[in-house]
């Protein structure tokens, strides 16, 4: 027995401000109905006793401990920069951009 009918997709498309043709109706509708009954047999499932899988990975927010290493001086990063202004990178400029 369908659970969705033309009528149906038609409301929703309309809450949802679509136009859909007669053909995109009645195709939608035998697809969403298809899905329900999908969805229907997953439900049917005794699934009693199975414990849930929300999320396999129980660990949130796994990173290293921040860790203060020795790092370049200033001049000796810029020394290997093609091109350097005011002790920055200076980069070609792009998409028209003024200085």
């Amino acid at each position: 027995m369908s659970q969705i009918s033309r009528d149906d997709v038609a409301h929703l498309a309309r809450l949802a401000r679509l136009s859909l043709t007669d053909g995109e109706l009645m195709s939608f509708a035998g697809q969403l109905d298809a899905i329900l009954a999908h969805v229907g047999q997953i439900q049917a499932v005794d699934v009693t006793g199975v414990e849930t899988t929300d999320n396999p990975l129980k660990e949130l927010n796994v990173t290293r401990p921040d860790t203060v290493l020795p790092s370049l001086a200033q001049d000796e990063a810029l020394a290997a920069a093609p091109n350097a202004v005011d002790g920055r990178f200076a980069v070609p400029r792009i998409l028209g951009e003024s200085e």
